[in-house]
C-alpha cells in the first residue's frame, strides 16, 4: 500500500510529524536511562563507604559541613534545609528550600557530594505557626517573600503554619547514588636548610610541590542520572521509577518512525502535484 495515497499533507499535520521526529530521540534517552536505573535499583544494597568505591552505590555516613548554613526556625547549622508554608484555613502549601554540597564521613573514609540535585527526603526538625502581624527575622522574612501566595495570605490576615525539614550537621545521612574517583593537585610545603654564604649562616626556606590527591565524590551519575539523599534509610517506594517512564525506550523510536513516514509520504505527495 502506497502510504502517499493515504496521506494529505497539512501545515498542522507537518508541524505535528517534526514534532514527533524532535521529541522522540528525547523519549527515547528517558526510557532508557529509566531501564537502567530500575535493574541497577532493583540488584542495590548498601555498601560500606570506602575510598575505592566506584559505579551506582548506596551508602552510609554522617553529614561534615563543607560551608555551614542554619535553619530557618531552629537555627541548627545544617547542609540543606525546606521551609513547608501552609495557609492556615486554606489548602496552599508551597516548599523553599536551599541546598549545598557536604561530606559524608564514615569509618576511615569520606565522599564529598559534588551535587545538590536529585531527591532529599528530609525528616520533620521543627514547627511554628506564626500571625499575621507577628513580627519576622530577616532570614525568615526572606524566605516567606518567595512564596507570594503567603504574603497576600498576611496581608489579608491570615495565619501562617511553617515546617522546618533539615539535614544537620552531624547527623546521620543515607546517599544513593554514582561514586567516581576525583584526582587533584594538592600543595605540598617542605621545609629546606639553604646556605646564605654568609659567614657559614644557614637559613630555612620554604620549598613547594604539588601531589596527586585522590578523592571520593557521589553524583548522579553521567548515565543513570539520580541521586538520593536522606537523613534515614530510603524505602521502597523512595527510590522506585514509575513504569510508565520505561515505555518511553519503545515509545521514542515509534514516534520518531511515524514522524519520518508522514514526512516522506508527505514529500512523495507533493512532488506528485508538482509542488516540489
Amino acid at each position: 500500500m502506497d502510504l502517499a495515497l493515504l496521506v494529505h499533507p497539512t501545515a498542522g499535520g507537518l508541524a505535528c510529524a517534526v514534532g514527533a521526529v524532535v521529541s522522540g530521540a528525547p523519549l527515547f534517552s528517558d526510557g532508557l536511562r529509566s531501564l537502567r536505573l530500575r535493574r541497577h535499583l532493583a540488584d542495590l544494597a548498601e555498601t560500606p563507604l570506602a575510598g575505592d568505591l566506584a559505579g551506582f552505590v548506596h551508602v552510609h555516613g554522617t553529614v561534615t559541613l563543607d560551608s555551614p548554613m542554619f535553619t530557618p526556625l531552629s537555627a541548627a547549622p545544617c547542609t540543606a534545609f525546606q521551609l513547608e508554608v501552609h495557609t492556615v484555613g486554606a489548602p496552599i502549601v508551597k516548599i523553599v528550600e536551599e541546598r549545598r554540597p557536604f561530606r559524608v564521613t564514615g569509618r576511615g573514609a569520606s565522599a564529598r557530594l559534588e551535587s545538590t540535585a536529585g531527591r532529599w527526603s528530609l525528616s520533620a526538625t521543627a514547627e511554628r505557626e506564626i500571625a499575621a502581624d507577628e513580627p519576622l527575622p530577616q532570614s525568615l522574612s526572606r524566605l516567606i517573600e518567595q512564596v507570594p501566595e503567603a504574603l497576600w495570605w498576611r496581608r489579608a490576615g491570615g495565619r501562617l503554619r511553617l515546617v522546618e525539614r533539615a539535614l544537620l550537621a552531624g547527623s546521620s545521612c543515607h546517599v544513593v547514588g554514582f561514586a567516581r574517583q576525583a584526582h587533584s593537585l594538592q600543595q605540598l610545603e617542605d621545609l629546606e636548610v639553604v646556605r646564605t654564604g654568609t659567614d657559614g649562616a644557614l637559613e630555612v626556606a620554604a620549598t613547594s610541590a604539588m601531589a596527586e590527591v585522590c578523592e571520593l565524590w557521589l553524583g548522579p551519575g553521567e548515565f543513570l542520572d539520580f541521586l538520593f539523599v536522606s537523613d534515614r534509610a530510603p524505602v521502597a517506594r523512595e527510590l522506585a521509577v514509575p513504569a510508565w517512564r520505561a515505555l518511553g525506550a519503545f515509545a521514542g523510536p515509534a514516534l520518531s518512525l511515524l514522524g519520518l513516514l508522514y514526512l516522506a509520504a508527505a514529500a512523495d505527495q507533493l512532488r506528485t502535484l508538482g509542488h516540489v
